[in-house]
C-alpha cells in the first residue's frame, strides 16, 4: 500500500502482506483404548524391537521413505550435468547442484552474459518417496518452505513444482503447513497457530499413522500383558484390518484423499486417530467437472475406487464377496515395486473366476499381448490434473472405453467425500477453502455466499460469525467484516485468524487503533504466525508508532531472517523514526536510522529482486538524499515491472 502523505519522502511503500456412494458402516469400531487423546505418540523407532519383520521392509516402502534429510545419497535426482530450469514469467533461472552430500538450489537472473542477481539456498529435506517425485524443502528457524525445483522421476527431469508455473512461482516462500506435513511425513511437533513452524519433524511416515499412538501398547507389553491376537483383539493398539470397512478406508483416505480439507471448528489436522471417523475431525471436498471421469487429481484413490462397480458390488447389501478396500490389494508394510503383478491380478481373479461366473471377455490374443494383466487394462495409468510430468494408476476400475475428453471441461460443483449430507455451513467453508487454496476465482466466493445465507437461517449468529468474517474478508468487504467484529469484542472470543482478518479490515478503513487491538490479540494467541505479526507491525507504522513496529519486526526477523517484505517494512518504519528524530533535532540518530533503512531495503532485494515496495522505497530514499544516479536503476526496474504505474514513470522522468 502507498501512503505518500505519511512522510515527505515520495514513493516509500509499506508491504502488506458427482455424488458417489459412501462406504457403509457395517458395525461400530471396537473400543481401541489408544484412541484416547491422552495416549502419546512415540515414533516408529519404538516399534522396531518387537516388530522388526514389519519395520524393516516398511522403512523402504513409499510411506517409510516419504520424508528424509536432504543428502545426495537420499535423493533419486540427478545433480550433475543438469541444464538450468527457466521460469519465463519471472525471468529467473534455477540450477540444482551438490557439494559432496549437501544439496543446493541456485536462483539467478541474467542480462546477456552477466548475472544480475543470485541467491543460493541449501536443501534441508526431501519430500516424496521417489516413486513419482522428489520435492525439496528449506527450513529457517523452524519455519518450513517448499523450494522452486522438483525432480520428476518418470520423465527424469527437473522442473518447477506443481502450482509454481504460469506466474505462480512462490520461489522460496511457499509455506509447508501442518496439513502438508501430517500426510507427507510422520507426526510432527508443531508450534500451534504458527501455520508452518515445527520444533521437530520425523523422517518418514511411521507405524502410528495407521495404528494410532503406541505408548499404551508398549507400556502394557513391557509389563508382560500379552494378548493372543489369533483369538482376540488387542485393544491397546489399532489393527486397521480388523476395523469396520468404513473406518478402515478412513485410515487410508486421511492422506490419499487430498482434496479441499476443512477441519471441524474444534479440531485440527493432528486430531484424527485411526479407528475414529474421519468426518468427525474434518471434511474433504473434491471438485467435479464435466470431465470428472478422465480428469482427476493425484491423491484421489479412495474417491476413484468408490466409483468402481467392484467396490459398489462388494459393499452392496447381500453381497457374499469380501468388501473391497485399499488393503485388499495393497500391503502398506512393503514397497509397491516389490509386489508382483500376480499379486494384484490374483485379487481380481478371486472374484472374476469361472466359479463366480465373471471372467474376462476380452479376446485371448489381446490379453496375451498385454501379458494377461488385469491392472494394465482396467486400471490404466493417467496424467494427474494437479501434478505435471506424472502418470498414476487410476483406481477407477472399469472396462476401458476409448478416451473422449471433454473440450474445456467446466467446473460443476464441490462434493463432500467424507459426509453424505454436508450442512450449508460445511459447504460454505468448503468453497472458501477451495477459493483460498486452489482457484482464486470470484464464482467460488459466490457459491460460498449462497450456502452461507442458507446457514444463517439455522446456525446461531455468534457460531456462524467466524465463517462470515472469512467470507467477507476474502470478498474484500471490509465494512462487513467490521460489522461482525462485535461478536469478538472480548479477549476470550474468537480465534487468532479471525482476529487477524478483523484487524486487517480496520486497517484498510484507516482505523488503525482498532486494527492494533485486534491484531495484538491475534499475535498473543499465535505469536509464531508470521503474517499476522507483519500485519500488526504495518498497523503500528500507519499509526506512527514506529518503535512498536520495530519491536515486532525485529522479533519476526530474528525468528525467520529471510522475509523480504519484513525487511522492507522495517526499513519503512526506520524512515519514519529517522524523520521523527530529525524533527526533534537528533541528527546523528536520524542518520543512523536512514542508514539502517537503506540496509533493510537492500536486504529485501537480495532475497527478492522484484520486491516492488523495496525497489520504490530505495529509489525514493536515494532521490531524497541527493543520490539520483543510485536511484535510477531501481526506478528503471520499477517501470519494467509495472509499466502501467504512472508514479513509477514519473519518478524515472524526474531522475532523467
Amino acid at each position: 500500500m502507498r501512503h505518500p502523505a505519511l512522510f515527505l519522502l515520495p514513493f516509500l511503500v509499506l508491504a502488506c502482506g458427482a455424488p458417489v456412494p459412501e462406504a457403509s458402516t457395517l458395525a461400530e469400531a471396537p473400543p481401541y483404548r489408544n484412541m484416547d487423546p491422552s495416549v502419546a505418540y512415540v515414533g516408529r523407532e519404538a516399534c522396531r524391537g518387537c516388530h522388526a519383520e514389519k519395520y524393516e521392509p516398511f522403512i523402504h516402502s513409499q510411506m517409510g521413505r516419504s520424508f528424509k534429510p536432504a543428502t545426495l545419497q537420499h535423493s533419486v535426482a540427478r545433480f550433475d550435468g543438469i541444464a538450468p530450469v527457466y521460469d519465463a514469467t519471472g525471468d529467473l533461472y534455477y540450477r540444482p547442484f551438490h557439494r559432496g552430500e549437501d544439496l543446493f538450489i541456485e536462483e539467478y537472473r541474467l542480462a546477456g552474459a552477466d548475472t544480475t542477481y543470485r541467491r543460493v539456498e541449501r536443501i534441508d529435506y526431501i519430500v516424496g518417496s521417489g516413486q513419482h517425485t522428489n520435492s525439496h524443502i528449506m527450513e529457517e528457524g523452524g519455519y518450513f518452505y517448499q523450494m522452486p525445483l522438483t525432480w520428476y522421476v518418470q520423465e527424469g527431469r527437473w522442473d518447477l513444482p506443481p502450482a509454481f508455473d504460469q506466474g505462480r512461482n512462490r520461489r522460496f516462500s511457499r509455506p509447508i503447513t501442518l496439513e502438508c506435513m501430517t500426510c507427507h511425513n510422520g507426526r510432527p511437533d508443531y508450534v500451534p497457530g504458527s501455520y508452518n513452524r515445527f520444533r521437530h519433524v520425523p523422517s518418514g511416515i511411521g507405524c502410528e499413522q495407521c495404528h494410532g499412538p503406541g505408548a499404551l501398547h508398549i507400556r502394557e507389553k513391557q509389563a508382560g500383558k500379552i494378548v493372543d491376537v489369533s483369538r482376540e483383539i488387542d485393544d491397546s493398539i489399532v489393527n486397521p484390518r480388523k476395523l469396520p470397512v468404513d473406518r478402515q478406508v478412513d485410515v487410508c483416505q486421511r492422506c490419499h484423499l487430498q482434496g479441499t480439507a476443512v477441519p471441524k471448528t474444534e479440531h485440527g489436522f493432528l486430531d484424527f486417530r485411526p479407528g475414529g471417523r474421519l468426518s468427525d475431525v474434518l471434511d474433504v471436498y473434491l471438485p467435479r467437472s464435466t470431465d470428472s471421469v478422465s480428469t482427476f487429481i493425484m491423491a484421489s484413490h479412495p474417491d476413484r475406487l468408490r466409483m468402481s462397480a467392484c467396490f459398489a458390488g462388494t459393499h452392496a447389501s447381500g453381497s457374499t464377496l469380501p468388501p473391497l478396500t485399499c488393503i485388499s490389494c495393497h500391503n502398506p508394510h512393503v514397497a509397491i515395486e516389490t509386489m508382483s503383478r500376480a499379486t494384484f491380478n490374483g485379487q481380481c481373479r478371486s472374484c472374476h473366476a469361472p466359479e463366480q461366473g465373471t471372467v474376462c471377455a476380452e479376446d485371448a490374443q489381446v490379453r496375451a499381448r498385454n501379458g494377461d494383466d488385469c491392472v494394465t487394462c482396467h486400471m490404466p495409468t493417467s496424467d494427474a490434473a494437479d501434478i505435471p510430468h506424472v502418470r498414476i494408476t487410476d483406481h477407477y476400475i472399469r472396462v476401458p472405453a476409448p478416451p473422449q475428453p471433454v473440450k474445456d471441461p467446466a467446473f460443476v460443483r464441490l462434493v463432500s467425500r467424507t459426509k453424505a449430507a454436508p450442512s450449508a455451513r460445511d459447504m460454505a467453508d468448503g468453497y472458501l477453502t477451495y477459493f483460498a487454496q486452489f482457484r482464486n476465482e470470484r464464482r467460488f466466493l459466490d457459491s460460498a455466499a449462497v450456502y452461507m445465507a442458507a446457514a444463517a437461517k439455522v446456525v446461531p449468529p455468534a457460531e456462524l460469525a467466524p465463517s462470515q468474517v472469512r467470507l467477507a474478508f476474502l470478498q474484500g468487504d471490509h465494512a462487513a467484516v467490521i460489522r461482525l467484529a462485535g461478536f469478538f469484542g472480548t479477549p476470550g472470543s474468537g480465534d487468532a485468524m479471525t482476529h487477524c482478518r478483523i484487524g486487517q479490515a480496520f486497517a484498510k478503513e484507516g482505523r488503525y487503533r482498532e486494527a492494533i487491538g485486534f491484531l495484538s490479540r491475534s499475535v498473543e494467541q499465535a505469536p509464531d504466525h508470521l503474517e499476522c505479526g507483519k500485519e500488526l507491525a504495518n498497523a503500528y507504522v500507519q499509526d506512527r508508532q514506529f518503535d512498536a513496529a520495530l519491536t515486532v519486526l525485529d522479533r519476526l526477523l530474528t525468528a525467520q531472517p529471510k522475509l523480504a517484505d519484513a525487511y522492507n517494512n522495517r526499513g519503512f518504519a526506520r524512515i519514519g523514526k529517522a524523520l521523527t528524530l530529525a524533527q526533534a533535532g537528533d541528527s546523528p540518530g536520524a542518520q543512523d536510522a536512514f542508514e539502517a533503512a537503506e540496509a533493510d531495503f537492500r536486504q529485501a532485494l537480495a532475497l527478492n529482486p522484484d520486491e516492488e515496495q523495496a525497489l520504490a522505497n530505495l529509489a525514493s530514499l536515494y532521490l531524497n538524499t541527493n543520490r539520483p544516479a543510485e536511484a535510477r536503476p531501481y526506478a528503471e526496474r520499477l517501470v519494467r515491472l509495472r509499466p502501467d504505474n504512472p508514479d513509477y514513470q514519473g519518478l524515472l522522468n524526474l531522475l532523467r
